[in-house]
């Protein structure tokens, strides 16, 4: 060995020498928990453990590796579900005070042995009934148990899907459950799921669709003929039906407004007028849910869904050409992968270097780029810079929102152009806000590339409203 590489190898022995005998680990102040064990029982797991001899108003967390959860003073158990089938589970537990003072962690992990669950379970309803379907489990099944209310189906291993009839009106948790040969069951998985009105409004400012097919905005009629051809149960509205009292908007699951015009981005007046409001604002308490895309996103403020002021990016005019391709992202931040959610089934996906996800759905051509979007919401809130997690979480929070969709170029959190309105306060109904410019029915130029894309999405955000 040279000298150089002896020389190195003794200053590293020192070094190591150093570390050992300078570097003190002072133990825990506070004693881990004993006795950490785990039941299952059905879906639902227990954990529970005993506390430090003679604690008191000690604070446990329990982790699962990618989220920790606080509980409450001196508890001594934790249950949690549904715990799913042949996945591994391990949890950390460790005790605070309050003072600084954190105990080591006790570790507990457990496998629940089972069957297979089934895969993207959906349901629609239809003038008979509801018709549940699923993709088959990763593994062999036996059985295939199905449940909605009151009626239960047990079915063969192979069935995709279940037709029940004469499902009362109500609010449904549609279940699952598969069984494998060995007689054990799988994880029960859940769709929520309401039966009520089935038809799908197409609102807009013309008197009737024949004014809307011959002097609406070309996007607007793009979308109105797509719906009507799709929909069997569809039809058109207006708003002076609906301050008029002609219409009983109750016999509607979605109202759809594609509001999308190259001579104004303002909403119009009668859609603010006080009896209008009141009447839609009743449909959207009540339980109706909306579809709103461009400038219609702007009335959930009206409606009192969105209250705070935040900056937005408004488009407006004829457009311009180019040779882009536009589209969409939607793994929020790089890190809320949303492509699993209802909106985009059926559209591939591109996973992007960075990890952004998206796909396109404009192409080449004339665009007319007619956003209604949120922007620099971490500035907003004051909880810069753009990429602050903080930011995300609180948006979210304060809208009860689903942020499921940005400009495909982001890989922050400055805007939000597609979201999930859930139910909030007084609000029982749900809603999609679209305000993409990208988005548009109609690309002026000529047939968009991407057009299967955009009607893909919008299917799948009506199929997915009606669920609700």
């Amino acid at each position: 060995m040279n000298k150089q590489y002896m020389a190195m190898a003794g200053l590293l022995l020192v070094l190591a020498a150093c570390q050992k005998n300078d570097i003190n680990v002072a133990p825990a102040n506070i004693q881990p928990v004993s006795n950490l064990q785990y039941k299952i029982t059905g879906d639902t797991a227990l954990l529970t453990w005993n506390l430090p001899a003679g604690a008191s108003g000690i604070v446990p967390t329990i982790s699962d590796g990618s989220t920790t959860k606080t509980l409450a003073a001196d508890a001594t158990q934790y249950k949690f579900g549904v715990v799913e089938t042949n996945k591994d589970y391990l949890f950390n537990i460790k005790l605070t005070d309050g003072k600084g003072n954190i105990s080591l962690g006790e570790i507990v992990r457990f496998k629940r042995e089972g069957a297979y669950p089934v895969q993207n379970l959906t349901a629609a309803q239809n003038d008979n009934g509801v018709l549940v379907s699923w993709t088959p489990p990763v593994g062999p099944v036996s059985k295939i148990t199905v449940q909605l209310g009151s009626q239960t189906a047990e079915l063969a291993a192979g069935a995709t899907q279940h037709q029940f009839n004469n499902v009362p009106v109500g609010q449904y948790n549609i279940s699952v459950v598969t069984t494998n040969a060995a007689g054990q069951a799988s994880n029960t998985v859940y769709l929520p799921f309401k039966v009520g009105a089935t038809a799908v409004a197409y609102l807009g400012i013309y008197a009737d669709s024949t004014t809307l097919l011959s002097a609406g905005d070309d996007d607007e009629v793009a979308g109105g003929k797509w719906l009507f051809r799709n929909y069997d149960n569809a039809r058109y509205i207006s708003f002076d039906q609906i301050k008029n009292g002609t219409l009983d908007l109750s016999q509607f699951r979605v109202i759809w407004w594609n509001y999308d015009l190259q001579t104004t981005n303002s909403l119009p007046a009668v859609a603010t007028d006080a009896a209008v409001l009141e009447k839609i604002k009743a449909f959207y308490n009540g339980g109706g849910n909306l579809l709103f895309n461009q400038f219609a996103a702007r009335y959930f403020w009206p409606l009192g869904r969105m209250t705070d002021a935040y900056p937005m990016v408004i488009g407006g005019g004829a457009g311009f050409s180019n040779n882009d391709t536009w589209g969409i992202g939607v793994n929020v931040g790089k890190k809320h992968d949303q492509s699993s959610h209802p909106l985009f089934k059926g559209i591939a996906i591109t996973t992007q270097p960075d990890g952004r996800k998206t796909f396109p759905v404009l192409g080449p051509g004339w665009r007319e780029d007619h956003n209604t979007v949120i922007e620099n919401i971490p500035g907003f809130l004051g909880l810069g810079p753009n990429d602050n997690e903080s930011a995300y979480n609180r948006f979210v929070s304060d809208n009860a929102v689903e942020w499921l969709g940005q400009w495909d170029g982001i890989g922050d959190y400055w805007m939000a152009g597609i979201m999930e309105l859930k139910p909030k306060g007084a609000i029982e109904g749900s809603a999609i806000w679209i305000g993409i410019g990208g988005i548009e029915w109609n690309q002026n130029s000529g047939t968009n590339l991407y057009q299967a894309n955009i009607e893909r999405l919008y299917k799948n955000a009506i199929d997915y409203l009606k669920t609700k």
